[in-house]
């Protein structure tokens, strides 16, 4: 049966080990905790207006997508859920069904298109602004994307319950309210994802800091963007290894041809001492950090490209969390 009411889009008679229940519906396209939490209320809303039916009555929402986050609230909240992974959560007297399976490629896409691209750089944005208050524009401008790019990426965050909100309109604003769950869900996006394509050369020095002094000298003779990142960044915020000898950067891609003729970098596979990303966008450089080295990755693009890397990278970079990724 179909309903439009505004609580259930649907209702389902079932009957699971000999008990008949009644499933009330709502449907959405994809789910995460902002929006559940409106569908709990408006569900529960729904049910207090139909006394007497038979069968026991059962809230749930059906979606292409539930996020981790939202089914922690439904679960909490003991209302069911079902999506197009097969993950099916019936909650009842008498009877409990749960079954949770991994997500589909296509949901992970949608999970975790926050993550990518300008969007990324929105989140960065947000997350250097630490607990001030920030508007679309604010947020624009320290990540160099489109104030629609800031705003849509921003509405993403409130669906998740990392920010807050005050105000409404142009003057609205917003602050990180759960850093820790915006970077757990971001570790975790990297770590299941592709690195990106990372070049490897051999430079013609002893050890890795002419290495870096070489690096900054030729880029700023040629005019090009770059930041050092990994192992060696790591060192310089957070110190805990006792020698590198290897060093990964990024490098914009317009002049980084220009860089590594210039350094005499040559293209090897082993005994390499140099490795490059291509940075194809200006942008990519918007959170980078002057020592008195050269050009370093902050903090958060170090920990997420460590998280990237191999050996004890990902070791390297739970101490670089902990000691300057606070979240508390």
């Amino acid at each position: 049966m179909l309903l439009q009411d505004g609580g259930a889009d649907a209702v389902i008679d079932v009957a699971i080990n000999g008990r008949s229940l009644r499933l009330f519906v709502q449907v959405k396209r994809s789910a995460f905790p902002r929006d559940v939490r409106e569908s709990i209320w408006q569900l529960r809303d729904h049910l207090r207006e139909m006394p007497g039916i038979d069968g026991q009555r059962v809230p749930m929402v059906a979606s292409e997508t539930v996020s981790p986050g939202a089914r922690k609230h439904l679960q909490d909240a003991r209302v069911g859920y079902f999506d197009e992974s097969g993950s099916l959560y019936i909650p009842a007297d008498g009877v409990y069904v749960l079954i949770d399976r991994p997500m589909a490629k296509r949901q992970k896409r949608s999970i975790n298109a926050v993550f990518t691209g300008r969007r990324a750089q929105v989140l960065h944005a947000a997350w250097v602004c630490r607990k001030e208050w920030f508007g679309v524009q604010d947020v624009a401008e320290r990540a160099q994307v489109s104030p629609a790019t800031a705003s849509q990426t921003l509405t993403e965050l409130e669906r998740r319950d990392w920010v807050e909100v005050r105000g409404s309109g142009p003057s609205k604003e917003r602050r990180l309210s759960d850093r820790r769950a915006l970077l757990d869900a971001w570790a975790q996006h990297q770590r299941t994802s592709k690195p990106p394509e990372m070049r490897t050369y051999y430079v013609p020095e002893s050890a890795v800091a002419p290495v870096v002094r070489k690096l900054d000298a030729v880029a700023t003779q040629v005019g090009a963007d770059y930041e050092i990142t990994g192992a060696v960044a790591g060192q310089a915020h957070a110190p805990y290894m006792s020698h590198i000898g290897q060093i990964q950067c990024r490098i914009g891609a317009d002049r980084a041809d220009a860089v590594l003729a210039q350094m005499n970098a040559r293209s090897v596979v082993d005994g390499w001492n140099l490795a490059v990303i291509r940075a194809d966008s200006p942008t990519d450089f918007a959170f980078r950090e002057r020592n008195e080295f050269g050009w370093i990755a902050d903090p958060l693009q170090t920990y997420l490209d460590l998280l990237q890397g191999g050996g004890r990278s990902s070791e390297f970079a739970d101490h670089l969390r902990a000691e300057r990724l606070p979240t508390p």
